[in-house]
């Protein structure tokens, strides 16, 4: 009988041990109280300024768009980085690069040679090899990719949105003044694209029969045509940065904004959201998996800076 009881309380003991060791488990792996998120710099010193996006596996690209001079930018690399911050690869020999997008196939495409009358959509193999898969009059800005490996891309001069199936073929997606000023682009859960403008920092949803609405409109940021620089989106909420007032914005399917990080400041110091600066934040982009936003500075001496949201 004794012996029995020993058993008992044995496994007993045993059981609550294991499920405090569980519930210890889920308070630091989501379902508890996590550290209130803040801003990382990823790497400083850093010439890459323009467009950011993520790759399937984490890796993140950044374009050296460079500063505007005559007809386009005047930088010609993208640099690959790991989720880390290291510099993994720099893709050399471009003019101005601004939105990327990588396919299941591991091709990596580009918005390239931009000259304000038309602009390239370059296609980048894994072995190297470059393809001009398309020529788009306007100038071609940024882009999104679907499941199925078909690019959507903004126009910052032209009032359209552009798809090119995974076989090629190039279609106008969408054709609305509205557009004019697009380069922040992305899809949302239901497949619309969602679109924003530079210059008047509206937001727009395109649905799959290419009826355009409005989203929300981010007032009082726009200074010298200088809006919404880049755009994501996560879980169906969007995220912008305001280029030129130094924060970043989450907004919401229904039109609430609100400021997500940032102090309105000139400058790159770290730490809580709303205490962390920028210096102009332009390119931004997410690693949908992790929740973690990648967020590129255009001037200054540069950086990539990162949320975990």
């Amino acid at each position: 009988m004794r012996t029995l009881l020993k058993k008992v309380a044995y496994v007993t003991t045993s059981l609550a041990l294991l499920f405090s060791i569980l519930l210890l488990h889920l308070s630091c792996s989501g379902d508890g109280i996590n550290p209130d998120p803040e801003v990382k710099t990823l790497i400083s010193d850093f010439a890459g300024n323009g467009a950011v996006s993520v790759d399937r596996i984490g890796n993140v690209y950044v374009s050296e768009y460079g500063r505007f001079v005559d007809t386009g930018g005047s930088g010609t690399r993208i640099f690959k980085l790991s989720p880390k911050g290291k510099i993994l690869d720099t893709i050399l020999g471009l003019s101005g690069p601004m939105g990327t997008a990588k396919d299941s196939k591991d091709n990596l495409y580009v918005n390239n040679a931009n000259n304000t009358v038309n602009g390239q959509v370059l296609q980048i193999k894994p072995n190297g090899d470059r393809e001009i898969i398309a020529t788009i009059d306007g100038w071609p800005s940024s882009m999104t990719i679907d499941s199925y490996d078909n690019l959507y891309i903004s126009n910052y001069t032209a009032p359209t949105v552009h798809k090119i199936s995974s076989s090629g073929e190039m279609t106008v997606y969408a054709n609305d003044p509205r557009l004019l000023g697009g380069v922040g682009i992305d899809l949302d859960s239901k497949g619309n694209v969602i679109v924003a403008n530079f210059y008047t920092a509206d937001i727009y949803s395109i649905d799959k029969k290419g009826e355009i609405s409005l989203i929300a409109n981010i007032p009082d940021i726009v200074i010298q045509n200088f809006g919404i620089g880049y755009i994501t989106v996560i879980n169906d909420t969007i995220y912008a940065t305001g280029i030129a007032v130094n924060y970043i914005y989450k907004i919401s399917m229904n039109g609430e904004i609100e400021i997500l990080a940032g102090t309105g400041e000139v400058g790159q110091v770290d730490g809580p959201l709303l205490e962390a600066s920028f210096h102009n934040p332009n390119g931004i982009a997410a690693n949908k998996y992790t929740k973690t936003l990648y967020i590129s500075e255009y001037t200054g001496s540069g950086g990539v800076r990162k949320i975990k949201l």
